[in-house]
């Protein structure tokens, strides 16, 4: 059956053909703009200040409707930013959904707080009844990310807050462009972050923004947790992006040679971060993938809908559902074993990567992780139950809608074997 899947080659003509991915994870989808960009400012030497900064704050405040906008090195010191204007302090509990990314925790241990884990509902977002199980008298805020682009119940739960005087932070890091009823996601709650750090909608050399709806004091003072990025330390960002990221289906088999792989793993400790504002390099990139948001989401969502034509009535395996309004930065697929002994996510994960498809399991949720163990966390049930099931399948606009097709046909195949 899986030559078959595989079209007959064998293991050592199949290791082959994989050396150089059809479809590696993750290439920053940038054009021609992208790079004219880039090299403006390394011909102008503005990579560290310049105009673009401003253009950039201008710019994604006219796009979310929005009343302000401070830019950050990064979507972790944009959480821990948006924390500070809270006024989050020693003792205060901060709520989080287990499954999400581990780079969520860092930003409130460093204002004092303790993170507390909630469960998440059937589209993998916390849900008004799973935030309402973990309130206490000590809960000061809740932030909302909206996983894989797909809105969360946003509304709701800032609704379950105000009454309680709790601070709701709307993290749109995977969701810029995404949007519930026509208004832009990130622009909820008392305060929204934006990232265009690496796996985001607008993958680009990294920063991150706070974002307010109405005008605040705040803004002017978060400046001050902040010191100006350096030359160097900017110019190795880019490299390393192009390399083994932008070129990554090029640099692939030399990563695997160099056991080199900047991907973090989904169960990965997140990398420390710096407290520096944005440099003009990166909000320069950040603009131009800006620019090209609304094809950039037309396309992903072109490619959920034919996952769901094409995998949408196969047994066994059910797809994450994408609301209106998303984003669509992955499609996230549980593939539930029949028997205990059965492990079938990773058997279709090792068949794509046999076919030079580079997928990856989704997110070990963060109770299960031991550099977490500061978190504070009750009965988890649904994130315990379906987490080790999930695969992300690719949705970048680069990817050819033949390559998607191929991907289904493996992922059925699979499953069915």
């Amino acid at each position: 059956m899986m030559d078959d899947i595989l079209g007959g080659r064998t293991d050592e003509e199949s290791q082959s053909f994989s050396s150089f991915s059809r479809v590696p994870h993750a290439v920053p989808y940038w054009n021609g703009a992208t790079y004219g960009a880039v090299a403006h400012c390394l011909a102008s030497g503005h990579v560290v200040g310049g105009l673009e900064l401003a253009k950039l704050r201008s710019q994604i405040v006219e796009n979310l409707g929005v009343a302000d906008a401070v830019l950050c090195g990064s979507g972790s010191l944009a959480l821990e930013l948006a924390l500070r204007a809270c006024g989050i302090r020693d003792g205060d509990e901060v709520v989080i959904p287990t499954f999400c990314c581990s780079a969520v925790v860092p930003p409130i241990l460093a204002v004092g707080a303790t993170p507390v884990l909630a469960d998440v509902g059937e589209d993998l977002n916390l849900t008004v009844e799973t935030v309402a199980a973990v309130l206490t008298r000590k809960t000061r805020t809740i932030i909302v990310p909206h996983l894989f682009g797909n809105p969360a119940d946003i509304e709701e739960i800032v609704e379950l807050a105000a009454p309680r005087s709790i601070c709701v932070i709307d993290d749109a890091a995977q969701a810029l462009g995404a949007s519930i009823c026509g208004r832009p996601v990130g622009s909820f709650g008392d305060a929204g972050i934006l990232s265009f750090g690496k796996e985001k909608i607008c993958f680009g050399l990294g920063g991150g923004t706070v974002i307010f709806a109405s005008k605040t004091s705040q803004a002017g003072d978060l400046a001050l947790h902040m010191s100006q990025p350096k030359f160097w330390p900017t110019l190795q960002k880019l490299f390393s992006t192009l390399m083994w990221d932008r070129w990554r289906r090029w640099t692939l088999p030399l990563q695997k040679a160099l056991s080199r792989d900047d991907s973090p793993r989904p169960d990965a400790p997140a990398p420390a971060y710096r407290k520096e504002t944005m440099a003009n390099l990166n909000a320069a990139v950040a603009r131009t993938l800006m620019q090209t948001l609304d094809e950039n989401i037309g396309a992903r969502r072109l490619r959920v809908q034919l996952y769901r034509e094409l995998l949408g009535d196969v047994d066994g395996l059910n797809l994450i559902t994408h609301r209106p309004g998303s984003s669509a930065l992955a499609q996230v697929i549980r593939i539930a074993p029949r028997r205990r002994s059965e492990d079938p996510s990773i058997a279709v994960v090792k068949a794509l990567a046999n076919a030079g498809y580079e997928v990856q399991g989704s997110y070990v949720p963060l109770h299960q992780l031991a550099n977490c163990a500061m978190c504070v966390w009750d009965r988890l049930p649904y994130a315990d139950r379906v987490w080790a099931d999930l695969i992300e399948l690719p949705c970048e606009p680069g990817i050819a809608l033949e390559r998607v097709e191929q991907i289904a046909e493996i992922v059925k195949g699979t499953v069915r074997a």
